[in-house]
């Protein structure tokens, strides 16, 4: 579900950067940022550290609920609220992660492409409980997924 999520915001971030300056002599390039999250090294090892974490966190919540009956409520919510805070903090830690080393690397390579504009090749949309895919026909476009999964090495 997180890597979803991080995909509908690598998404939005993809369709918004290097828009300023679009003129007659616009290249654009596009993006499998699926194919990106899945192989590129760099982002896998975000994903594992984050994933580290995010089990202890649990490990911590699981130990919560088995102390559960030697807590007062009080002591109990307000542990609880803590370790939700945990949470919060992981996945804005995850996707500020993201976000900056794809920022980056798509810099470089718009820079030496010479592109006017990036835009994902997918595009994932959530409406809660479903999750949507609805891939693009860019003509004209040139795919940089390989250029960007060689940076993220």
């Amino acid at each position: 579900m997180k890597i979803k999520l991080a995909l509908v915001a690598l998404g939005m971030t993809l369709m918004s950067v290097f828009m300023a300056g679009c003129g007659n002599d616009t290249k654009l390039g596009y993006l499998d940022a699926e194919r990106v999250m899945n192989e590129a090294p760099q982002i896998k090892t975000i994903r594992d550290n984050i994933d580290t974490k995010n089990k202890e966190i649990e490990a911590k919540e699981q130990d919560l609920y088995n102390k559960k009956a030697s807590m007062s409520d009080e002591d109990f919510k307000k542990e609880q609220m803590n370790i939700q805070r945990q949470y919060q903090g992981l996945d804005m830690q995850y996707k500020s992660q993201i976000k900056n080393t794809m920022d980056k690397v798509l810099a470089e390579v718009s820079t030496e492409k010479e592109l006017s504009a990036v835009v994902p090749k997918t595009l994932v949309r959530s409406n809660g409980m479903q999750i949507q895919k609805q891939e693009f026909v860019i003509q004209g476009g040139i795919d940089i997924t390989d250029e960007v999964i060689q940076k993220l090495q």
